[in-house]
């Protein structure tokens, strides 16, 4: 099956959420198995104030909705399937579900990011590098060439406003 997509920005833009899945796995399945944080030189002060006594919680977040879900996410963003349930949670009706998900990751990673530094106030450049990383997505993905790429075709627009 050949990809249903034009443009370079978009392979990029699939190789920056496929590096970004790919770094929130290693981490989210390492904070699982070592809820400690020691196997990845986290030390468990950084969770001290904080809701969590130990890195499970978010490790599982991590690996879901910042590793799993981007990871998910590369398939839709090649051939744009036609997949109604998921189609669902998409809040631009004019625009391919993928286009949406992929605009619900950045947000996603740029929030985590952003939590991080305001519950355990490191500010490292990994976060640094992967805020970076939520926004150059964000920005690749709200490119007016990527998003004419999963506007849909048969979709009618709203009428604007008409002053009289």
């Amino acid at each position: 099956m050949k990809p249903r997509i034009k443009g370079i920005e978009i392979y990029i833009l699939v190789f920056l959420v496929a590096f970004e899945a790919i770094g929130a796995l290693y981490g989210g399945i390492n904070l699982m198995n070592d809820p400690s944080g020691e196997s990845i030189k986290l030390p468990i002060g950084l969770l001290d104030g904080t809701i969590f006594p130990n890195f499970m919680i978010p490790g599982i977040i991590l690996f879901l909705l910042l590793g799993f879900f981007p990871l998910f996410m590369i398939y839709p963003l090649l051939f744009k399937p036609r997949w109604r349930l998921i189609n669902r949670l998409n809040i631009y009706p004019g625009y391919h579900w993928a286009w949406t998900y992929t605009l619900y990751t950045a947000i996603m990673l740029v929030i985590w990011i952003n939590l991080q530094v305001m519950m355990i106030g490191s500010g490292s450049l990994l976060q640094g590098s992967f805020g970076m990383l939520g926004i150059i997505i964000l920005i690749l993905t709200l490119l007016p060439s990527v998003k004419r790429q999963y506007r849909l075709p048969n979709h009618k627009k709203k009428p604007e406003f008409v002053k009289k």
